[in-house]
């Protein structure tokens, strides 16, 4: 737990305008997608304060802000919302710098002490249903649980603190991260790895600042991801993929993205931080989605296609940047039409 005052340790900009520094009490990360309580949240722009006004502000008075200064100072109405809400507020010189060097004392707090050494079978922590398959050359960390029926093969590692359920499968090679949650009747296939950080830097000075993830991945259950795939853990909430899911081989789904029940992504699919993608979307190989955008439900995404702007439920898309793909194929027949026309080069 920290105050305001431990984390001017990490970055001496931030200065307390409402709240004692002393008795802050934080807890954990936080982010304004799934607000956690006692959580140190940060703002720097309009966008950010909409999302937030978006919120049940039922745990606002447990959570801590820090505010980009100059983002603050030119608050009107919105700067009395957040002192009317808020436990406390404070600002800083730089919200995404700030954010890259308070959450180093979060990682540490969550991930420093974990034994990643001994087996959890030998520490006598772990439980194992009696009915768990598991070849040899398995490790197995502290705190970890798995539920009946469920076979593992040789060569996988299932870090500290991560769930299996009941009937699911996991092939050679896998590794699951620290607190990765997988849920029933899975396949998890080999050399794919679950809850590896994110790829979150901010450049300053010639340096790029490394994000500390704390977030997780949550997989639920009827869940079936291919060989060779990466899913990252959620920066401060949590990476997650719903029920019935199908995830082709070399898959790359980066953090805090969510996906919805009977989502499709074929082959070489990227998802990018913090996407949100509807129940039964469909990607084509290769197609890819940009950082913060969201599809509704039964999305179709063309192979080879890059979505960069938020699509409504039932939206078929082809193209970069994505189109509706009547629109996309129209712009592509016409523009063969006039290369082929006479005398073109």
């Amino acid at each position: 737990m920290f105050s305001i005052n431990d984390l001017k340790k990490y970055d001496s900009s931030i200065e307390i305008v409402k709240g004692n520094p002393e008795e802050s009490c934080i807890k954990q990360m936080t982010d304004a997608r799934a607000l956690a309580d006692s959580g140190l949240l940060f703002l720097k722009n309009k966008k950010n304060f909409q999302k937030i006004q978006e919120k049940d502000s039922t745990l606002f008075n447990s959570i801590s802000l820090v505010v980009e200064k100059k983002y603050f100072d030119r608050l009107d109405e919105e700067k009395t919302f957040l002192e009317n809400n808020f436990k406390s507020i404070s600002t800083c010189d730089d919200a995404s710098l700030a954010m890259s060097f308070t959450s180093k004392p979060f990682w540490e707090q969550k991930f420093s002490d974990l034994n990643e050494v001994v087996d959890g079978r030998q520490m006598g922590s772990s439980k194992i249903d009696p009915s768990t398959w598991i070849a040899q050359g398995v490790f197995i960390a502290e705190d970890v649980v798995i539920e009946e029926n469920v076979k593992i093969h040789s060569g996988v590692r299932i870090l500290s603190g991560s769930k299996i359920g009941a009937n699911t499968e996991i092939y050679p090679n896998v590794v699951l991260y620290q607190f990765t949650t997988i849920g029933k009747n899975c396949r998890i296939h080999a050399g794919t790895v679950i809850g590896s950080d994110g790829f979150g830097y901010n450049f300053d000075k010639g340096t790029h600042h490394k994000v500390w993830h704390v977030g997780d991945v949550v997989i639920g259950d009827d869940v079936e991801i291919g060989s060779n795939c990466c899913i990252d853990r959620g920066t401060f909430s949590n990476t997650s993929i719903g029920d019935g899911s199908k995830i082709d081989n070399q898959v790359q789904i980066a953090h805090n993205a969510q996906l919805g029940k009977g989502v499709i992504l074929c082959g070489h699919a990227a998802v990018a931080g913090s996407s949100v993608i509807g129940d039964y979307c469909v990607f084509g190989g290769k197609a890819a989605i940009a950082d913060n955008m969201t599809l509704g439900n039964g999305v179709q995404v063309a192979g080879g296609a890059a979505v960069t702007s938020d699509w409504p439920d039932g939206s078929v898309l082809g193209g970069h940047p994505a189109r509706p793909i009547k629109e996309w194929m129209k712009g592509i027949a016409y523009v063969r039409k006039e290369s082929l026309k006479k005398g073109a080069k």
